[in-house]
Formats: structure tokens, sequence, C-alpha cells
């Protein structure tokens, strides 16, 4: 299979990469930032302008993101998303057959992300019936949009398409911008001074990379013509507790007391997925929390 991946020196992007070549697949990785797992290094717009070359598979990563505070304090960059993605998937109705979309749980609108343990299933999002709510911030209007111009295309073209809303991804070489990877670096490099963001009490549904690489995997041989599917554990952590975990695994011991930042950005109070999708077709995540944290240290 030749696969066309943009935005492979990040941190999805890259993993991606190197699994589907571990796979044996043709790859051809597209981003700004070189990297082992990036061919050409060119902005994709440039790229998508002056290529013609035709591909089995688009996995889009390409974008501005950073971590909730770039989200919510740089959101005209963030909004470039939306015209990033009209032109990727203007241009992959001609040299595509397939396109994998890693959208974001950010979609689902924030209304129903106040309740603990309040699951979030993919058709709280309905295109059809023109039923979409407030999504989180810009990002996830931008994500939201780019959701329905994929939809749009399922309608007039014969696209194959996937669109994927992974939860709280985290794994090896991720920045430090992002939660999982900041708050492991705060407890191994100032043990005695641990901070959490907000009160701690907002919870996340974690799945490693590695569940979400299998996810794409299976996406990249179901043969649906259009599919939407969160990638999530269905488990909440609150970050109080994650932190809590990642000491007791670093340490073998209870974790001191933990300061709260309450000006700091927090986002939505609970994330957490809807599983029953994932179970429908068997892919549900393998890697548990404490597996994961472990396979970080």
């Amino acid at each position: 299979m030749n696969v066309l991946i943009t935005g492979s020196s990040g941190f999805l992007g890259s993993h991606c990469a190197t699994h589907f070549m571990q796979l044996g697949h043709s790859v051809t990785g597209v981003d700004i930032m070189p990297s082992a797992t990036t061919d050409i290094v060119l902005d994709v717009r440039t790229y998508i302008a002056q290529s013609q070359t035709h591909f089995d598979l688009l996995l889009h990563f390409a974008a501005e993101v950073g971590g909730r505070e770039n989200i919510e304090t740089n959101y005209l960059q963030i909004m470039a998303n939306i015209e990033l993605d009209r032109l990727m998937f203007a241009w992959a109705i001609s040299h595509v057959k397939h396109i994998i979309y890693p959208s974001s749980s950010a979609v689902y609108p924030v209304t129903y992300q106040n309740k603990l343990n309040s699951a979030l299933s993919e058709s709280l999002v309905d295109f059809e019936n023109n039923c979409i709510g407030l999504s989180d911030h810009l990002y996830g209007w931008c994500k939201l949009s780019a959701e329905r111009m994929l939809w749009q295309m399922h309608q007039t073209t014969d696209l194959q398409i996937h669109i994927l809303r992974p939860f709280s991804g985290y794994g090896p070489g991720q920045s430090t911008q992002y939660p999982m990877s900041n708050l492991i670096n705060i407890v191994k490099t100032t043990p005695d001074n641990l901070q959490v963001w907000g009160d701690g009490e907002q919870s996340r549904d974690w799945v490693h990379v590695a569940d979400i690489l299998n996810t794409i995997e299976w996406c990249a041989n179901d043969t649906t013509g259009y599919l939407t599917l969160n990638v999530g554990t269905g488990v909440a952590t609150t970050f109080n507790q994650l932190i809590k975990q990642i000491y007791k695994i670093v340490y073998q011991k209870e974790c001191p007391e933990i300061k709260k930042l309450i000006h700091k950005p927090v986002g939505v109070q609970h994330r957490i997925a809807d599983t029953a999708t994932q179970a429908k077709f068997n892919i549900l995540p393998q890697v548990d929390l404490v597996q994961g944290i472990t396979s970080l240290l």
C-alpha cells in the first residue's frame, strides 16, 4: 500500500509513519520539520500544489495544535487549520483512495462534558440531522469543520473515509506541552513541588499511542465506506489521580501535597469516551494506565 502521511514529524504522525513502514508499506512523510520519518521537508500546501502522485491512503496529521494554553490563546493561528484541511481534502479527491482523518474528542458538545462518567458517543455529532452542539473552543470547531467537509465528500465522491476521535493520547516522544508528558516530567524533576492546573479534579480518558496505532491500522484494512470512531478507554482519571499514580510508580510511595494553579486553563471538566463502537469491532484499547505510564519512565 502506498501511504502519504502529512505532519510526519509530529507525535502521532511519526509513530504512524514508523508503524506503517514496519508493516511493509511504502510511506511518504511530508512535514515542515525534518525528522527520521519525514521524506519531504516542505509545507504540505506547497507539496500538494506540486504533486501529481497518487496514494492508496492519506493520514492527515498536519495541523497547528500545541497544548491547552496554545489552544485558548493562539486561536487565530488554530483557525488556519480549516483552510489547510480544505486544501488537503480537495487534492485528495483526485489523488487518494482512502482518508483516515485524526479528528479530536474536542468536537463533542461541551454541554455533555460537565458530569463525571458521562460518556461521549459518536452519535452526539450528527451531521445527517444537523445536530452538532457547541464544540470545545475554536480547536474543536476546526476539527468539526473538517469532519463536516468529509461527511459532505462522502455524499459526493467515491473516497473511503474513516474519522477518528482520539481522547487524551500519550506515549513516547510526546512534547511536554501535553499533560501526560508534562506531569511525568514534573514528578521526576521536581517531586517536592507538584503542581496541577485548576483544582485537578477535571478528568480525562488517557489512551496510549499503541492503541491509537492499532485502531488506525484496523481502519486502513476496513472496507466501510464512511465511519466515525472514538479511540478511548472509557475510564475516567482525574489529574490529581494521575499525578498520584505517576508518583507512586516512580517512587513507590504516596505523593505529597499537590499545589493547585487555579489561574491556569483547564478546558472542560470531564471528557470520557463511550467505547461501544470500539467494542463492536473488537478494537478496545489494551494498554492500561499503569502500563502506559511505566512505558514512559
